[in-house]
């Protein structure tokens, strides 16, 4: 049977997030590998448990996870999204509404001691803190190494309104807390969309080994080409190499418009 990628955390913020996955890019820790069974849902599904698990390119491993519950819809608190668990009207619901009290809300912005975290600043934007799961998820490219395909890793929490202040953070984990994140591994999921790693593989040789990369090849500026339109190349002009990156013609064309007007 599977087991959580962690028991029992509250990750705060995208760097709590990275040192997860450091760990398990070191071998620390375990990720997720496949689907929940219904039995391992029952189990493993529980407040402070953490699931990290790899975006899988094909059915022989995890594409999307589930976990068989109902959710609400989804709220963004930099840089998670959390999802609310739609649990069963109750009894308890029904008696505070017909008795017309108002469901107690904190108010945006408490000041709270220690890193911000996104977790407590949906706890505090919650209208009412129901007894079912909060899901917690984020998601990230990841560059193994220089020579790997970018791949999506996902991290999955899970915890209640009533058990999130008394989850410990990293700082309590004897390992996680010497665990130190290197430079350019890790990047936001949502700052990098899909045709950015198609960037990056078309920047690659067939090897692996690094070619040009189009991000960081110097264009004239807009100002130059107003002044002096031979600065621009004609648009049927190819590379001595061979033909233009794709980004470059668009590019290229783009500023053509732009001095014909």
């Amino acid at each position: 049977m599977q087991q959580p990628t962690h028991q029992r955390l509250h990750v705060r913020d995208a760097r709590d997030a990275h040192v997860l996955f450091e760990a398990v890019r070191q071998g620390f820790l375990i990720p997720i590998t496949r689907r929940l069974n219904e039995m391992e849902r029952n189990i493993l599904i529980r407040p402070g448990a953490i699931f990290v698990w790899i975006e899988s390119e094909d059915d022989s491993g995890l594409k999307r996870w589930t976990d068989g519950r109902i959710w609400g819809q989804s709220r963004m608190r930099e840089p998670y999204l959390f999802y609310d668990e739609k649990i069963p009207y109750s009894a308890a619901q029904a008696a505070q509404e017909a008795s017309g009290q108002t469901p107690f809300r904190f108010v945006d912005g408490v000041a709270r001691p220690g890193p911000s975290s996104s977790a407590i600043s949906h706890q505090d934007r919650a209208v009412t803190h129901h007894s079912g799961l909060v899901k917690q998820a984020y998601s990230a490219w990841v560059q193994p190494n220089p020579y790997s395909r970018p791949q999506k890793w996902h991290l999955t929490a899970y915890f209640t309104y009533a058990e999130l202040p008394h989850l410990p953070t990293i700082d309590h984990d004897p390992m996680l807390r010497t665990i130190i994140v290197p430079s350019g591994i890790y990047r936001t999921g949502k700052a990098r969309s899909r045709s950015d790693e198609e960037m990056l593989l078309s920047s690659r040789g067939p090897q692996g080994q690094q070619l040009n990369d189009p991000m960081s090849m110097s264009l004239p500026s807009l100002s130059s080409i107003q002044a002096n339109p031979a600065v621009l190349p004609a648009p049927s002009q190819s590379r001595a190499s061979g033909s233009r990156l794709p980004e470059d013609q668009r590019v290229i064309q783009m500023l053509n418009s732009r001095h014909i007007k």
